[in-house]
């Protein structure tokens, strides 16, 4: 005889199932901000010596790393491919990434790995360009604002060491 015990379970377990398929698809985001762009991508292309703001230090996990932070004045080089695809480097590491037609950009990358068993990086930049004067239609005075976070870890026997550094920058293309 079945007294209706599981009807409340399995009602749960359908809400549970259809909220993770919601949560798949875009959550209130407009897809033209981010729309990839062709011909209408801002001319991002270009070198920029980036400009921290607020630095507070690095924190003790990442000392105990032996990681340097990035200088004031690093170079953040960019190139442009096909559509809105980015290529460029910071510090030596190559980075890849996309640049939308909103002129949000982001760039990724990772050096190789040391074979010395060193720490592992990843660079992250997300950005917004902020253009130059219509006079030079964006290419000389153009300029970021965003955030750098660099991760870096190290294995260690059978633990791993972690620190994450997370700095806002501004940058004028030279």
């Amino acid at each position: 005889m079945t007294s209706g015990r599981f009807a409340p379970l399995a009602a749960a377990a359908t809400a549970v199932v259809a909220s993770a398929f919601l949560m798949l698809g875009p959550a209130g985001c407009d897809e033209s901000q981010n729309a990839a762009c062709t011909d209408n991508c801002p001319a991002v292309e270009g070198t920029y010596p980036l400009r921290f703001m607020g630095d507070a230090g690095l924190p003790a996990e990442c000392v105990n790393l032996n990681v340097q932070p990035l200088a004031d004045g690093e170079v953040l080089s960019i190139q442009r491919g096909e559509g809105g695809m980015l290529t460029g480097s910071l510090a030596g590491v190559p980075l890849t990434g996309q640049v939308y037609a909103s002129g949000d950009l982001t760039l990724t990358g990772l050096p190789p790995p040391s074979s010395d068993g060193g720490v592992s990086t990843i660079y992250t930049l997300n950005a917004t360009h902020t253009g130059g004067g219509d006079d030079d239609g964006g290419l000389v005075h153009g300029g970021l604002s965003g955030n750098f976070t660099g991760q870096f870890s190290r294995i260690q026997g059978t633990s791993a060491l972690r620190c994450n550094v997370a700095r806002p920058f501004t940058a004028t293309r030279q």
